[in-house]
């Protein structure tokens, strides 16, 4: 029997499986790029940083960190192995994940849209010293790296929600 609000009916699971491999794929991709960050340092710090080399590799050791659990608990809401697991193991960090996509996400690509758009040039909050230049090489790399996380928010909001669901339709379908 299937649950009225999508819990663990096929194509509940197909769109959960969806959200659940997309995210697996950006997580990889973030991985992936901040072991390239952690390798190659000097260019990924770039020449005017003026933060200890030891703070940035911790930094980004720690988003290889979290990229990696990430990775693994995306898969867990799809995979049989994943059941297995108590649900806070899987829930806790992909709220965690998605939280701090949604921070991150959000108000940098609207900062950016808004910044292209002509309404902000000085930034959202106008604290910025001078106006952002919009036609500058640097606008369009920080718009696609806000873009980037912002896409990571609009997959792990939906996984979280959708595996808690599958969790609750999985408890009511072994107390029945």
């Amino acid at each position: 029997m299937t649950s009225i609000r999508g819990g663990a009916g096929p194509k509940s699971r197909q769109a959960t499986s969806a959200w659940a491999y997309g995210a697996f794929g950006w997580l990889v991709v973030s991985f992936v790029w901040h072991v390239w960050m952690g390798v190659d340092h000097r260019t990924a710090m770039g020449a005017q940083d003026d933060v200890p080399v030891w703070v940035f590799l911790a930094y980004d050791g720690l988003i290889v960190a979290m990229s990696a659990v990430g990775a693994v608990v995306s898969l867990a809401t799809v995979r049989p192995w994943g059941r297995r697991l108590p649900w806070w193991m899987v829930a806790v960090p992909l709220w965690c994940g998605a939280g701090l996509l949604v921070v991150r996400g959000v108000p940098g690509l609207v900062e950016n849209i808004t910044t292209a758009a002509g309404l902000t040039p000085y930034g959202l909050l106008g604290l910025a010293e001078q106006p952002a230049d919009p036609a500058s090489g640097g606008f369009w790399t920080e718009m696609a790296i806000n873009t980037y996380f912002f896409v990571g928010a609009v997959l792990m909001v939906p996984l979280a929600v959708r595996s808690r669901r599958r969790h609750r339709a999985g408890q009511e379908k072994s107390a029945a």
